[in-house]
């Protein structure tokens, strides 16, 4: 099922439990009762990142930390599974032969590999006996929007995940430098949550999310927030990545040092880098099936012809 066919549920989910009608809204004298006030549901959850659990407590990596006490806050039972170093950027990247499990601290273990790697060993290691509930990447300072996504370690874990048949959310905060993704860690970390117990109470006891779905979470920088829009990643990149002869001309041997230049376009209608610019909360639904569009891939149908 592709993702086009599973947007409008997902969209009617967040849309009727995180913006609570007035319909909804307790009367005075209203008193709660079992039906009204149903328990939240525990779900057993695996958390991890691309910048590692690095520190006593993870000190040195809060951003992880403030996710790991949102959920366990709520009442989940959340298990680290994050990388040793940091692997920002490594994508989906595998590594190659082998990796070192470690368990420096309770509910806490360390991959010496990739975002990728360390969900992989968490579900044939630690979840062997029966999967997480969900996995969820981050909380990355950093956007990781548009095609940069692409790139993503923090994305890449969810779609090890998803390919594990298991759901994901990734979660990003588009702070223009490190220190104002700090400052909003704990906003977005019970934001996040409230997404999960948004998912929880939908789902009735099932699947949190479609089968084959992640969610791609984007906040903005900014203190004021206007609200949250589903969303799609935008064709265009807001940052353009290079390599520049750093020893000689262009196009000759020499060493060539990544360069970050500005975007490749502007953001489109719909997107989720439109959403960041008014102010608003991305949600980007994303499955690993990298096939196209039907519609796309139409006219290529003459290919079909050529013999073998």
């Amino acid at each position: 099922m592709r993702t086009a066919r599973r947007f409008l549920p997902l969209a009617l989910t967040l849309g009727l439990v995180l913006v609570p009608s007035l319909e909804a809204a307790a009367k005075p004298g209203d008193r709660p009762t079992a039906q009204t006030q149903p328990q939240p549901r525990r779900l057993h959850i695996m958390i991890t990142n691309d910048d590692g659990w690095i520190g006593p407590g993870g000190s040195s990596t809060p951003m992880i930390v403030a996710l790991r006490d949102a959920l366990a806050a709520d009442g989940h039972d959340v298990t680290v599974v994050a990388p040793a170093t940091n692997q920002s950027g490594t994508g989906t990247l595998i590594t190659y032969p082998t990796v070192n499990l470690a368990n420096p601290e309770p509910r806490v273990w360390t991959v010496t590999g990739t975002p990728s790697d360390s969900v992989i060993v968490g579900l044939d290691a630690l979840f062997r006996s029966a999967p997480p509930d969900l996995v969820v990447s981050g909380i990355n300072p950093g956007g990781n929007y548009t095609t940069v996504a692409n790139h993503s370690g923090t994305v890449g874990a969810a779609i090890a995940a998803l390919e594990n048949d298991v759901p994901a959310i990734a979660v990003s905060i588009d702070g223009k430098t490190v220190d104002q993704s700090l400052a909003l860690k704990d906003r977005v970390a019970a934001y996040t949550s409230d997404v999960v117990a948004a998912l929880a109470s939908d789902a009735r006891g099932g699947a949190l999310l479609p089968e084959g779905l992640g969610l791609n979470i984007n906040y903005p920088g900014a203190t004021a927030v206007t609200g949250t829009s589903l969303t799609r990643m935008d064709r265009n990149g807001y940052l353009r990545f290079g390599f520049t002869n750093t020893t000689g001309a262009p196009g000759q041997p020499g060493t060539y040092a990544l360069s970050i230049g500005g975007p490749t376009g502007t953001p489109a209608p719909g997107s989720d880098w439109s959403a960041l610019q008014a102010g608003r909360i991305s949600i980007t639904p994303f499955d690993a099936d990298l096939s196209a569009n039907p519609r796309g891939s139409a006219r290529l149908r003459f290919l079909e012809r050529l013999a073998p």
